[in-house]
């Protein structure tokens, strides 16, 4: 136990030195003091002498959390410095999947990957600790989990955030296309319907409707802007409803009937996923059980004999 809390100081006390250091560069790294006041006075300019009159003090208005102001910055911070040597052909396999998570904490290819260096290293700081004070099993073994730890760490918060978008996106497309299909059938066209879709929800399938408004604004064809936002996702789902719209402005179909039924063919699928979770959960339970819920179930019930049957074996 006391190996442990020693192990687990050590560590924050390390995290802690290197949010402080960092912190103090990127302090110094803001110019002299004049550069640093300007953003809090405001020097009016005389006109008839050409020059500032009395400063005057201004209210600086702080907006936004205590983690978007401050953690948040000093992580991107870390990601640029170790992101300077991030090999290049890992840079758009980073970037794909960054793109699909939708750019969590605004973060680029090299600034994750410079996290992910940075983890590691603390990572090998954490073991080689424990390593220092003795190489015990024991030893080896929470600095073989602590280094498998901190390496896998940001790849699994990654592929959690692209998993997480990805369900909801295929949680909200079924009404999203009923949506689509109402607008369509009251007069307005795919675009403007998309438009509409993408400013009534501010959900991720929203979002990137709207980012598809934007593509289409800026010269893109509405094929082209569609396959993007196939590519971007990544969902089945998705690129059956791109396909079947690029199918159906190539025939001439009507978009709000393809929409209705692509609608509820897709509301079947979602009902047949959550069967198939729901046919899971007893499966899945087992590990808990077997772990938690039996050993104590065993404590209670063997427990009250456990001294009759060691009087037994002692009169042996």
């Amino acid at each position: 136990m006391q190996l442990m809390m020693q192990i687990t100081i050590s560590i924050v006390l390390g995290i802690l030195g290197i949010a402080i250091l960092l912190l103090s560069m990127r302090w110094l790294r803001t110019g002299n003091m004049s550069k640093r006041l300007a953003q809090y006075v405001e020097t009016p300019m005389d006109a008839s002498q050409n020059r500032p009159n009395t400063p005057r003090m201004q209210p600086r208005v702080i907006t936004g959390s205590f983690v978007s102001r401050t953690i948040t910055p000093t992580i991107r911070w870390v990601g640029r410095f170790f992101g300077r040597i991030t090999p290049t052909g890992a840079i758009e396999n980073i970037s794909k999947k960054l793109l699909i998570a939708g750019n969590p904490m605004g973060l680029g290819a090299r600034e994750y990957y410079g996290i992910s260096m940075a983890c590691t290293l603390l990572g090998v700081y954490g073991a080689f600790l424990i390593i220092r004070r003795g190489t015990s099993s024991l030893n080896v073994t929470l600095s073989i989990l602590i280094l498998i730890l901190m390496y896998f760490f940001p790849k699994v918060w990654l592929q959690s955030r692209v998993t997480n978008r990805q369900n909801k996106v295929r949680r909200g497309l079924p009404d999203a296309l009923d949506m689509l299909s109402v607008c369509a059938t009251a007069g307005l066209g795919f675009d403007q319907s998309l438009q509409r879709v993408s400013e009534y929800w501010d959900t991720p399938i929203g979002r990137e409707f709207g980012r598809v408004i934007n593509e289409m604004e800026m010269g893109l064809s509405r094929r082209d802007a569609l396959r993007n936002l196939s590519d971007r996702l990544e969902i089945r789902e998705v690129a059956s409803f791109v396909a079947l719209i690029l199918q159906t402005e190539q025939m001439g179909m009507s978009i709000s009937d393809t929409l209705h039924a692509q609608a509820d063919q897709m509301r079947i699928e979602r009902r047949f996923r959550a069967q198939e979770q729901a046919q899971k959960a007893p499966i899945k339970m087992l590990i808990p059980m077997a772990v938690l819920i039996f050993p104590a179930l065993l404590a209670v019930i063997l427990g009250p004999a456990v001294p009759t049957l060691l009087e037994v074996f002692n009169t042996m």
